[in-house]
């Protein structure tokens, strides 16, 4: 039997079964002016099947053989657009669904270049899920992964299968990744990091290399400048963060 497809933003693509397309009325547009900025941003990419059709080859893209960094609900856009104006000689792939944080994110990127007067494109964000890595990105073609704070779906116990951990994402970006290289997690929800810790020790592919219930307080060498917006406002709160190798 078929599966029926009921979701009227997804269609059928012959190379990618199904692929996202959002279709967009004029009372939304009207009531968000970010879905046409960031319609008209070259920094940004819309389209999944031109996404997807990327995979194994964002060093064209880039046109260097740059390490790549991905970047995955960092919440807002003050870490990327740092990271991205100060690591030249590094490429930046930022996923969000959201319109505001995407257009807000490429101008904030584009502001810090200009202001140190670095002219080079180094970024590129995309209009995808994360569940959909496995479809944009080859083996081995990005070197670390930053995932801050993502939702952690903690209200009721069936909502943790929206969760970005699970199984099968902690195995895609493995593939994704390059040997040597890490994915940096940042949490402040204390049984989510325990259950995440879990589920890594479980899968058994990543090697966790440096943990922290409360990495301000550990880290003696912690970046105050590297914080995330969450991080500034919710400064009373601990975060716990974990790196992972893949060796």
């Amino acid at each position: 039997m078929t599966r029926k497809n009921t979701n009227k933003f997804v269609k059928k693509s012959e190379k990618y079964w199904l692929i996202f397309e959002e279709k967009i009325t004029e009372k939304r547009r009207n009531t968000n002016p970010y879905i046409t900025k960031v319609e008209n941003d070259p920094d940004i990419w819309l389209d999944e099947e031109k996404i997807f059709s990327q995979s194994w080859t964002w060093k064209d893209y880039f046109e260097n053989n740059n390490e790549i960094i991905l970047e995955i609900w960092t919440w807002l856009w003050n870490f990327f657009s740092d990271e991205v104006s100060k690591n030249l000689d590094k490429n930046f792939l930022w996923v969000e669904i959201k319109y505001k944080r995407l257009f807000s994110s490429a101008e904030k990127c584009r502001k810090k270049l200009s202001i140190n007067k670095k002219n080079k494109n180094n970024f590129l964000l995309l209009k995808t899920k994360w569940e959909n890595i496995a479809k944009f990105l080859g083996d081995s073609e990005i070197s670390k992964t930053y995932i801050f704070f993502p939702d952690p779906w903690w209200k009721k116990d069936r909502q943790k299968k929206h969760r970005i951990f699970q199984e099968k994402f902690i195995k895609d970006l493995y593939e994704k990744t390059k040997k040597g290289w890490k994915l940096i997690f940042k949490t402040d929800h204390r049984e989510y990091f325990d259950t995440t810790l879990e589920l890594f020790k479980k899968i058994w592919l990543w090697r966790e290399v440096l943990k922290s219930y409360d990495y301000e307080t550990d880290n003696i060498d912690y970046d105050k400048t590297k914080k995330t917006e969450f991080e500034t406002i919710f400064n009373e709160k601990k975060v716990a963060y974990v790196e992972f190798q893949k060796d």
